[in-house]
């Protein structure tokens, strides 16, 4: 257990502070104990001495002893210590000297005093005030020198030898007591100045610490007493100004006695939800650690920071990442959370994966516009979350698709009349805007553990029964069977051909080109296609997936890179030099220690510089080994090569990985920017994600870009960079070539 010593002033008896601190202004205290003595002294002394005196000699000793005994009464009033010393002092030496020049030599009496005045001026006023009463000791000497008939007036008849020889002797001993004080306890003395000015200076910095608006800060006894609390403590828990002083910590808030217990000192930094006395819901974090202070009593400090802001965007955010913006359903990403659970935790039960597409929505998209098909979407949704049962967990997967997790230990009957009643809801006439729209769906059915045991493949043989389906009768069923599954064959001819593909000279790079704030083109994103010999033009979304998985987007992934390359250092020889690349890079490629080497030996085989390219990311990658994910990122960022998060916010969206991991480039996803200009909530969406963005220091690129309006809005916001077909469509590399010229 940590535990720190602290200093908290308890208060002295009056004996202790005269003995201990000797800073006491009390009856016991030094000055007051020293300037008693010495009148008695005085006085028992002046009876003898009293025959040699002049009359002023005696007005001096009278005065002299008037200002101590005043002194005594002031201190009572000022409490100044080293004052009032320094008064009784200078007094005492006036007498003294006085005595010892106009009314005798050096006597017993005076040999003692002699002592103690350097002692009380080095303890007093330091080595100054040492400095000043040995000086004014010398020029009594230096009088009597210089004006020797001076003696005839004393009582050893001008004895000249006799007078300056007690008086150096006097000095002698002055001066041997101030060098013993100056070599002896000046170092002494030196230490603990510097040991006084670093606890002013941890006083002050404790202070600055303690009345920090940032956090709350409290000390508590054994007891649970708050000794100290801090303003923002009062004000985190609804109390006014000192209010919390010497309450029991159970007064903070509901359960305070059991989250501020002492069993929670010295551990780790806690968040909790608390609720204070007026009933308000706080989100904090709080740390404590243990204190001693100088009487051995241990406290408990704590120091509290009020994060219910932060737990409310984590949460705004969250939700962003896990629920469709659109249909406010959950989304893949949640799905997925969810199937895997099934798996990990219920690995002994039996549970359907249900994959619904809806027919007949394209039209509705093509012929009304989106607008309507979102409100159909939005329809889709509500009836669906209305017909499913308790056990059940429905999401929208994307697009016009929704998947459905039955209930576990669901028998395939009750299967097949959850299906129906899902059709059925489905098909029913959806109204929008005084239209009525007429669409049905497609289901396909995967069953755990049946079809198989891995949460991919199920997602996958459902979406191939499903396709199947699709293909056989629109608005009717089926569950998985392999014998039928031509989606799966034709991914398997996809797969063999693709190992081909660039043998075949089949694959090609289009450029779509990004745009500055002022319509400048200032960069172009590679995008891959492929020309199949037989079964002609085959989609990204078809092929990208099948190369991933068959491991051949390793081999394209390098000659992507390649060819960008060598077609940005074409345009930079015309003169383009300020253009940068922007490739996509799949979670396979960026999860293999090849890629840095790959990316290097291209930048250097076409003479381009790392920060002329930029590498694309999909949020997939976060799902994957994270802790490669950052390494490969960082050995990018040291060739200069700069990363971009594309599809921002349709998948693993968390703002704990762009924290973790040095992007450089965020890019709104098309589906946020597409409603843009009608739909206020999708504003506010791109509003926030740009302003997050713009909080981690990244750039910002919008995708689809499809009108003006999508642009001025844009621009609005203050997006960096822009594309999409309404600037201009994907490009030839001849064509990008005279759009440059």
């Amino acid at each position: 257990m940590t535990t720190e010593k602290i200093t908290i002033e308890q208060p002295r008896s009056a004996l202790s502070a005269f003995f201990i601190s000797a800073r006491s202004s009390g009856v016991f205290s030094i000055v007051n104990f020293t300037s008693i003595i010495y009148i008695i002294v005085l006085g028992l002394t002046f009876k003898d001495l009293y025959s040699f005196m002049e009359d002023w000699v005696v007005i001096t000793q009278a005065v002299g002893v008037l200002v101590i005994l005043l002194n005594v009464i002031a201190l009572k009033k000022t409490n100044n210590v080293p004052l009032a010393a320094a008064i009784m002092l200078f007094c005492m030496f006036a007498i003294h000297m006085a005595n010892v020049t106009f009314a005798g030599g050096i006597d017993t009496v005076h040999y003692a005093w002699i002592f103690i005045f350097p002692i009380l001026a080095g303890g007093t006023m330091g080595w100054r005030g040492q400095i000043f009463f040995w000086f004014i000791s010398v020029l009594g000497t230096v009088y009597y020198y210089v004006w020797p008939e001076q003696m005839e007036t004393l009582p050893y008849e001008g004895d000249m030898g006799y007078t300056l020889a007690t008086r150096l002797m006097c000095l002698t001993i002055f001066s041997l007591i101030m060098l013993t004080y100056y070599f002896t306890l000046n170092e002494k003395m030196l230490f603990l100045r510097k040991a006084l000015k670093l606890a002013s200076f941890e006083s002050d910095l404790f202070s600055g610490v303690f009345n920090s608006k940032a956090q709350s800060v409290l000390l508590i006894d054994e007891k649970g007493i708050i000794q100290r609390a801090n303003q923002t403590a009062h004000a985190t828990f609804g109390f006014i100004e000192n209010a919390l002083i010497k309450q029991h910590i159970s007064e903070l808030c509901v359960n305070a006695a059991s989250v501020f217990a002492s069993s929670n000192v010295d551990k780790d930094t806690q968040e909790i939800q608390v609720q204070t006395k007026s009933g308000r819901i706080v989100w904090i974090e709080y740390s404590a650690l243990s204190v001693i202070d100088e009487n051995e009593h241990r406290h408990s400090l704590f120091t509290i920071e009020d994060i219910s802001n932060r737990k409310k965007h984590e949460s705004e955010l969250s939700h962003l990442a896990h629920y469709d913006h659109l249909t406010k359903m959950p989304n893949r990403l949640m799905l997925q959370e969810h199937l895997a659970t099934l798996l990990k935790h219920h690995a002994n039960v039996s549970f359907a994966v249900i994959f619904i597409d809806l027919d007949k929505f394209k039209d509705v998209n093509d012929m009304h516009g989106h607008e309507a098909g979102d409100a159909v979407l939005v329809e889709v949704a509500r009836r669906l979350e209305n017909c499913v049962r308790e056990g059940d967990f429905i999401g929208r997967f994307g697009g016009d698709e929704f998947i459905l997790l039955s209930e576990i230990d669901t028998s395939e009957e009750e299967i097949v009349r959850l299906v129906q009643r899902v059709q059925k809801v489905i098909l029913q006439p959806i109204y929008y805007q005084n239209r009525q729209h007429n669409i049905g769906s497609s289901v396909g059915i995967a069953q755990y553990p049946i079809d198989s045991e891995d949460a991919n493949d199920l997602l996958r043989k459902a979406d191939a029964a499903m396709y199947r389906t699709k293909i056989n009768e629109k608005g009717a069923f089926a569950f998985y069977n392999l014998d039928y599954d031509i989606d799966l064959q034709r991914k398997l001819r996809l797969n063999t051909d693709l190992n081909f593909a660039l043998d075949k000279d089949e694959l090609s790079l289009v450029f779509q080109p990004i745009f500055d704030e002022n319509k400048g083109v200032c960069g172009a994103e590679a995008l891959l296609r492929w020309e199949h010999s037989e079964l002609g033009f085959i989609s990204p979304d078809d092929f990208i997936p099948i190369a991933e998985d068959g491991g051949q987007i390793l081999h394209i992934g390098d000659w992507v890179i390649d060819a960008a390359c060598e077609v940005l250092r074409e345009w930079q020889e015309m003169g383009h030099s300020a253009l940068s690349m922007s490739v996509n890079i799949s979670y396979r490629q960026l999860a293999d220690c090849a890629l840095v080497d790959v990316t290097r030996r291209r930048l250097n085989k076409h003479g381009l510089k790392g920060d002329n390219l930029i590498l694309e990311l999909t949020e997939r990658v976060f799902a994957d080994d994270l802790a490669l994910v950052r390494e490969n990122m960082r050995m990018l960022s040291e060739l200069g090569v700069k990363t971009a998060i594309d599809d921002f916010g349709i998948a693993y969206s968390s703002l704990s990985y762009l924290r973790s991991v040095n992007f450089d480039i965020l890019k709104i996803d098309r589906s946020f920017v597409k409603d843009i200009v009608d739909d206020h909530e999708a504003k506010n969406l791109c509003h926030a994600i740009h302003s997050m963005a713009k909080s981690l220091s990244l750039q910002v690129t919008a995708e689809g870009i499809e009108t003006e309006a999508h642009f001025n809005a844009l621009i609005e916001m203050n997006v960096d960079k822009f594309q999409g077909y309404h600037l201009t469509k994907p490009l030839t590399k001849s064509d990008f070539s005279k759009l440059l010229s």
